[in-house]
């Protein structure tokens, strides 16, 4: 014993006070032994398109391809896209995840990709009018299966409809059998086009809810470099001005610590 903590004393001593230098991105990339990596999330227009575009994987792109990496970028539901980067490993990860989410095993990014805006659709004077954020005491309220949307106390005790489609949360909404449907507002839009639903029966609010949307890999050790690998890079981007024109071309808000960093505070 005597012998065990001398030697366990002698590696202490020998690392105290010797603090090593972070590696770089590229210094991480050169000890792995991949080159392709592959990343999943469902077709949100202007963020995942199907031809490869949209902010989220351009985001991606603009991260590790610089370093040699061949991105495969594919489209599958939200659920599933989880499912196979935290459970089975065969997808390096989802863009587009809240901090509450209900997969466990995640590794969040250091920097959020998006500030959470949330819409509501319902026949008009079914809701009461709303600066902020909309209060839904008593209401039948409908999103997507999996997606834990309006979870703060603030909107109210309302009785969750779930369902697997926007266009079959449309449905129900126009069938009347729930009050409010609640996504993001290109979302219900696309889902009324694709359906040819006419919107101007609903009135239809958007609000902030003060939430972010993050970059998420699996907690593993084989995830745990290519997370390393994006919080290096996407702070890089920001502070060379590379990332605000991406939100710039795609519409979209930049998040208040991205727009920070790339100020230089």
């Amino acid at each position: 014993m005597i012998r065990w903590i001398s030697l366990l004393s002698i590696m202490l001593f020998s690392t105290a006070g010797f603090a090593t230098e972070p590696l770089s991105a590229e210094e991480i990339t050169k000890s792995l032994r991949r080159s392709s990596l592959v990343f999943a999330a469902p077709d949100w227009d202007g963020y995942t398109n199907t031809d490869g575009t949209g902010l989220y994987w351009e985001i991606l792109k603009e991260v590790y391809e610089p370093l040699g990496f061949e991105l495969r970028l594919q489209n599958m539901p939200f659920n599933r896209s989880m499912r196979l980067m935290t459970k089975y490993r065969t997808v390096d990860g989802v863009p587009g995840e809240k901090i509450d989410s209900e997969f466990q095993g995640l590794t969040y990014s250091d920097l959020p990709l998006e500030p959470e805006y949330l819409a509501i659709a319902f026949h008009k004077g079914s809701v009461p009018k709303f600066d902020e954020y909309p209060v839904l005491t008593g209401k039948r309220v409908g999103w997507r299966r999996g997606y834990n949307l309006l979870v703060d106390k603030k909107y109210g005790e309302f009785d969750l409809r779930e369902f697997n489609r926007v266009e079959n949360g449309l449905a129900l909404l126009e069938a009347g059998r729930i009050d409010v449907l609640v996504d993001e507002l290109a979302e219900i839009e696309a889902a009324a086009e694709k359906e040819g639903v006419d919107l101007s029966q609903f009135q239809i609010d958007e609000f902030v809810t003060g939430g972010y949307y993050y970059m998420v890999f699996g907690d593993s050790v084989v995830s745990q470099p290519l997370s390393d690998i994006y919080n290096i890079r996407i702070k890089e981007l920001a502070q060379a001005g590379k990332l605000i024109p991406l939100y710039n071309k795609w519409g979209i808000d930049v998040p208040t610590p991205v727009r920070a960093i790339a100020s230089g505070r």
